[in-house]
């Protein structure tokens, strides 16, 4: 059988494949900062709501709809965590379309939560007061009596469960994993072992500072222009720290970010000095033409670099 695959949609594999959930959530993230960074900042920049009156309530829809979606990610973010740890090989071969739609799933879901819950008489709209620092509410009063709190604090603890539940079965599973590799001296699980744990801990560390900001704002952060301050602030320290965490975290996005912003060029741009990991299947190119057993299919694999004028090709 013969496969041939184009450079540019080899490297796609490669560094796409296994983040695009983390991508999705990302997304999201970029539009908390914005959301609760940049746009407070211009309003105490300008000393101005900037938006009408008559606004306020669009806005909020929004920011909730970003809000939420955040929150459905990590769901699906642990999720396919677990799922890379259980089922690596699975998890590689995922259709595009199916891992689209599950990050879709969470901008629609949130979409539909806020369109159910924004019209109706209970709900209380929030708008950003300059003097204030921070988000005020249209009547406090109401927001505590009228049930929104209650919603708000049921919501976030019950979204909060699943990735709980699929962290700690992913860290049971890698802590059996490294055992019976290093009883059974088997190096291959051990390094794989290795990468999912360095993904997976930039994840578990966000959810904890999520569940530690959640507590903070429930509690109270005082009162003044200050306290809506600390409340902006700990909105954007939850968003900033995911993407940041992964680049720490993980050298591959590392590197794909240096590519991306041109630092680093790829190595598919020099086919004769092609050596890395393919994440679709596990198979290490280390020289011109070198014959691997491939530890998931058990056939041989001949790579083998192509002529200067033809595109890179692999013979199974």
């Amino acid at each position: 059988m013969l496969i041939e695959r184009r450079q540019s949609r080899t490297l796609e594999f490669q560094e796409v494949v296994g983040y695009r959930f983390l991508i999705s959530a990302g997304f999201a993230d970029v539009l908390l900062l914005f959301n609760y960074g940049v746009w407070p900042g211009l309003t105490i920049l300008f000393k101005s709501e900037i938006i009408p009156k008559c606004a306020r309530h669009w806005l909020q829809l929004y920011l909730d709809w970003a809000w939420f979606s955040m929150v459905w990610h990590y769901a699906v973010v642990g999720w396919s965590r677990w799922s890379a740890i259980r089922t690596p090989h699975t998890f590689r071969c995922q259709r595009r379309r199916y891992s689209y739609a599950l990050c879709g799933c969470c901008y629609v879901v949130a979409l539909v939560e806020v369109l159910a819950t924004h019209f109706q008489p209970w709900y209380v709209t929030f708008y950003y007061e300059p003097s204030s620092y921070g988000m005020l509410a249209e009547d406090f009063a109401l927001y505590l009596s009228g049930g929104q709190s209650a919603m708000f604090l049921t919501y976030h603890v019950a979204a909060i469960i699943p990735p709980i539940i699929f962290y700690t079965w992913s860290l049971v599973l890698l802590i059996n994993r490294r055992r019976t590799a290093i009883k059974s001296h088997t190096h291959i699980h051990v390094a794989q072992s290795n990468i999912e744990s360095r993904l997976l801990l930039p994840c578990v560390i966000n959810m904890i500072v999520f569940i530690a900001g959640q507590i903070v704002i429930t509690v109270g952060t005082g009162e003044g222009k200050w306290a809506g301050c600390m409340v902006m602030l700990v909105f954007c320290t939850n968003s900033a720290l995911n993407p940041l965490l992964l680049l720490l975290c993980s050298e591959s996005i590392r590197k794909q970010l240096l590519i991306t912003i041109g630092i680093r060029r790829s190595s598919f741009s020099h086919p004769e000095k092609c050596s890395s990991i393919i994440y679709r299947n596990p198979i290490i190119t280390r020289s011109k033409e070198e014959t691997i057993q491939s530890p998931l299919m058990g056939v041989q694999v001949r790579l083998s670099p192509s002529p200067s004028n033809s595109e890179p090709s692999t013979h199974l």
